[in-house]
C-alpha cells in the first residue's frame, strides 16, 4: 500500500494525504517542470496552485500576492488543463474571439490577434471549424491559446503536449519557449515526458508519491544524480574490442582485483556491429575513455562511437525504481 494513505482513527476511515510538504519558486522567464510517474500528486499541485482545490496547510504565493487573500481575476494567470474544455458548438475563431473579449481586448483589435494567435499556433486550416470536427492536437493548441492570449504574467500547463503528434508537439515547444523569452513568463508545467521536460525546462522537479525527491537543472540532475555512463560503438569486431579496450586496457578504470569473480562489472548490448556499455565509474577516468577510443578509431578497431551520461530519462525512472 501507498505510504501516502493512512488510517485515521477518529474518523475511523483511510485518508489518502496526496502531495507533502512541496516548497519551491519560479523566477521571472523561467520555466519549471514537474515531472513524475502517474499518480505522483503533479495535476493535484497545480489544482491547489489555481485554487481549483483547497489545501490543508501552505501558501501559493504570486509575485507578492498570496492566492488566500486575492482574487484569480486579479492575478495575470494564464491555465491550460490537462484536459480540453472547449464548447463543441462553437468554431476555433469563434472560441478564440471569445476569450479574447473577455480578457477585455477592444472589440476593433479582437480579429488582429485572434488572427495572430491562430497563425502562430499553425492551426489556420482548422479556422472556421467547430471544436467537434478537429482533432485531438488541434484542440490542445486551442486550449493553450486561451492560457496565453491574456499575455499572461504566470502560465500553468498541465500535460500540455497529451495526445500530440512529435511534429505538433515540438511546434507548441517553440511556442511556449517564444512566450518565456518575450513575455518573461513564469512557466510551470506538469509532463512525464523527460524529453518535453529538457526542451523547455530551465529546472526541473521530480515527484515521487507527492514528495519532492530532486529539484535542479536538467544537466546538474544528471551530473549530481547518477554516476553511470553509456558508452556505443560500432566495431567489425565487437568480441576482440570487449576483450582488448574493456578488459585488458581497462577502459572504464574499473577495479579489477576481484579477478576470480565471474560477474561483468558492466552491462553490455550487442546488435550487429554495435555495442552498447552500461558502466559505474569515476568521474576522474571519463578523459582516458575519450582518449582512447579517439585512438580506437584513428588505428580502425572501430568506425564510430557515442559516450555520456546517462539519460534524464533513465535517471528518472531510477528515481521511480528506488521508491518502489
Amino acid at each position: 500500500m501507498d505510504d501516502r494513505i493512512t488510517f485515521d482513527e477518529a474518523k475511523k476511515r483511510y485518508t489518502n494525504r496526496i502531495v507533502d510538504d512541496v516548497t519551491f519558486g519560479v523566477d521571472a522567464g523561467q520555466c519549471l517542470g514537474l515531472l513524475g510517474p502517474n499518480g505522483a500528486g503533479k495535476t493535484t499541485s497545480i489544482y491547489m496552485m489555481t485554487g481549483l482545490i483547497s489545501r490543508n496547510h501552505g501558501k501559493v504565493i504570486y509575485g507578492n500576492n498570496d492566492l488566500n487573500d486575492t482574487s484569480l481575476s486579479d492575478l495575470s494567470l494564464g491555465y491550460c488543463s490537462q484536459y480540453d474544455s472547449l464548447w463543441k458548438l462553437l468554431t476555433v475563431k469563434e472560441t478564440i474571439q471569445f476569450y479574447l473579449n473577455v480578457c477585455g481586448y477592444p472589440k476593433k483589435d479582437i480579429p488582429y490577434y485572434t488572427k495572430a494567435l491562430i497563425e502562430a499556433c499553425g492551426i489556420e486550416n482548422h479556422t472556421n471549424k467547430k471544436v467537434s470536427e478537429i482533432s485531438g492536437g488541434t484542440k490542445r493548441k486551442l486550449s493553450l491559446i486561451i492560457a496565453i492570449c491574456s499575455s499572461p504574467s504566470y502560465l500553468i500547463l498541465d500535460e500540455p503536449s497529451a495526445g500530440m503528434d512529435p511534429f505538433t508537439r515540438r511546434y507548441m515547444w517553440k511556442l511556449i519557449s517564444q512566450l518565456k523569452k518575450v513575455r518573461e513568463t513564469s512557466t510551470i508545467l506538469t509532463t512525464h515526458s523527460t524529453e518535453e521536460a529538457e526542451a523547455l525546462c530551465d529546472r526541473i522537479a521530480i515527484l515521487i508519491k507527492g514528495n519532492l525527491v530532486c529539484i535542479d537543472t536538467p544537466n546538474s540532475i544528471k551530473m549530481n544524480q547518477s554516476n553511470h555512463y553509456v558508452l556505443e560503438v560500432f566495431t567489425d569486431n565487437p568480441e576482440e574490442f570487449e576483450e582488448y579496450y574493456i578488459n585488458r586496457c581497462n577502459l572504464f578504470g574499473l577495479d579489477q582485483t576481484n579477478t576470480n569473480s565471474d560477474k561483468k562489472q558492466y552491462n553490455v548490448e550487442s546488435s550487429f556491429n554495435h555495442q552498447k556499455y552500461t558502466v559505474e565509474m569515476k568521474t576522474q577516468n571519463i578523459a582516458n575513455v575519450f582518449s582512447v577510443m579517439e585512438e580506437a578509431k584513428e588505428k580502425g578497431h572501430i568506425s564510430q562511437y557515442n559516450f555520456g551520461q546517462y539519460s534524464l530519462e533513465q535517471v528518472f525512472i531510477d528515481f521511480v525504481n528506488d521508491s518502489k
